[in-house]
């Protein structure tokens, strides 16, 4: 009784829905079908075989795999319609999205065929390959640039960045945007690897290339566009070169405030009063104090949320900190640095980022330094300097933000290497000492 009541409602349901079940096209005396049905011939693990839609011209079959899997139960070969027994909503929620996608992806095949009527080009493939072209999400590239867009939108735009840029080398490897999802396997991961080994990429770069297209495919497969048993990404591990992350004396900092910067370019006078505003406020990032507004000032507290953890953090403004609000407060401006101004976009912070990043390395190179001098220095100072002050690892870990105290424990692993030396001299001392 159950599956006679869903064959009559999926029949009544269905009726605006079969108008557009079987597209036809007439083009000199030819006839093309697309619809709906289930591939019986690729029975998964899980029992579910692959919703695909089927293109038929000429007596010439093409397929597109949909992102879904279905029962034989679950799908109606009359009404190219998706079923359920409504007792799971969780599972009712996806029948109803299969639905949609499949009326979706029709329509789109439709506007294709038209398209190419027009032009005298029609054929199954070139079916396919039309709507492939913009529509095709198990195609590695289009699901890439479909995600990027997504991040783009939900002002994402780092992340965004980071995925276009190991996109771009990515399809610089393949050599065409021709790439299934399924189609990459552990060796085309690895011969991406060596590839840019051979071109002198750093290890670090390597790392951050693989990491984003990691995400991407893991999103990928998180949505059912993967159908591949491994995942290409399973056992590949790359170990990125330790960076120099240096933490500078208290007298290198007296040495950079001290700087004369009257008369020369005022970027460089403002790279060195925000390498001073970081460490006035426990280490805050270059992008949290470009993003800073006035009404992050509560009394006299700095309170705001990390733009890569969403944390709030709150900073007592200390006599040095308030100099530096006091000396860039703007009326005509709701930030309370001079870093964004009529463009405050990602591409804006990027222009003025890459602007004062050359500025802080030419201070550093003024004054000697035999390492680059960046903003991020000044975040590990502080955290240097807090740990040899003696304050527990559990407080600059809380103080900086960190989402665990694993991340601490990386910067002071390698910024306290004077603590270290000073504590070993003093063993060793102690042990000649003894000895003698």
């Amino acid at each position: 009784m159950i599956q006679s009541g869903l064959q009559q409602r999926s029949v009544d349901s269905c009726f605006t829905f079969a108008k557009i079940k079987v597209f036809t096209f007439k083009n000199n005396c030819k006839m093309t079908s697309i619809k709906a049905r289930l591939n019986c011939s690729r029975l998964g693990k899980d029992g579910l075989y692959p919703l695909v839609i089927q293109v038929i011209h000429n007596r010439i079959k093409r397929e597109i795999y949909t992102p879904y899997r279905l029962k034989r139960t679950e799908f109606d070969p009359h009404t190219e319609r998706a079923l359920t027994d409504w007792r799971s909503k969780t599972r009712a929620t996806e029948i109803r999205e299969i639905n949609e996608y499949l009326i979706y992806i029709k329509e789109e095949l439709e506007k294709v065929c038209h398209s190419l009527a027009g032009r005298g080009e029609f054929t199954s493939a070139g079916i396919i390959a039309g709507y492939k072209a913009h529509n095709d999400m198990s195609n590695f590239f289009i699901y890439a640039d479909s995600r990027i867009r997504e991040l783009v939108n939900a002002g994402k735009d780092g992340t965004a960045a980071n995925y276009r840029s190991a996109v771009n080398a990515f399809e610089h490897f393949v050599g065409s945007r021709d790439l299934s999802l399924n189609a990459i396997t552990k060796k085309t991961i690895e011969a991406f690897i060596d590839s840019r080994g051979v071109l002198k990429n750093n290890p670090n770069t390597i790392h951050f290339y693989v990491k984003q297209l990691r995400a991407i495919y893991n999103k990928a497969d998180d949505e059912g566009y993967v159908h591949a048993v491994y995942n290409p990404f399973h056992k590949i591990r790359l170990k990125g070169s330790k960076s120099p992350k240096r933490a500078i004396s208290k007298s290198e900092v007296g040495k950079i405030a001290a700087l004369e910067l009257e008369g020369e370019h005022a970027h460089k006078a403002l790279a060195r009063d925000l390498f001073l505003f970081s460490i006035y406020t426990r280490g805050m990032s270059f992008v949290d104090m470009c993003y800073l507004r006035k009404e992050n000032i509560s009394g006299n507290m700095l309170v705001y949320r990390r733009r890569k953890t969403d944390q709030l953090l709150q900073v007592k403004i200390e006599p040095p900190l308030k100099a530096l609000l006091r000396k860039y407060g703007d009326n005509s401006s709701p930030y309370l640095l001079p870093m964004l101004r009529s463009d405050d976009s990602y591409k804006g912070y990027r222009y003025i980022q890459r602007r004062l990043n050359k500025r802080i390395r030419e201070l550093g190179d003024r004054l000697g330094f035999d390492f680059p001098l960046t903003f991020y220095v000044a975040r590990h100072t502080w955290a240097t300097f807090a740990h040899e002050k003696g304050v527990p690892v559990s407080v600059i870990s809380e103080s900086m933000g960190h989402t665990s105290e694993k991340t601490t424990h990386l910067y002071l692993a390698s910024l306290s290497h004077k603590v270290i030396d000073k504590a070993n001299k003093t063993v060793i001392n102690y042990w000649t000492s003894a000895k003698i």
